[in-house]
């Protein structure tokens, strides 16, 4: 009896577009910082939320006090006080 070779699993990729990367990274950052604020946020739990690697999130906003102030610039843009 012969025996068939393991079939190598196929990974899809997902098409790379970083306007959506950064407004899920954006709005998961949102949801984690308001909800244990700066101080409490972690990289990890926000990349987990956004469903990214934490390393493109240090790509995009170089820390996570860049990121906060992102979240801040995007808030203020939706309520229009900055224009």
């Amino acid at each position: 009896m012969q025996q068939n070779p393991p079939k190598k699993s196929v990974v899809k990729k997902r098409p790379r577009d970083p306007v959506q990367t950064k407004a899920l990274i954006l709005a998961a950052a949102m949801d984690e910082f308001a909800g244990v604020g700066l101080g409490g946020a972690r990289i990890d739990g926000i990349a987990a939320k956004a469903g990214v690697n934490k390393r493109l999130i240090y790509e995009y906003f170089n820390s996570k006090d860049d990121l906060f102030q992102a979240v801040l610039e995007d808030i203020y843009t939706d309520v229009g006080v900055v224009e």
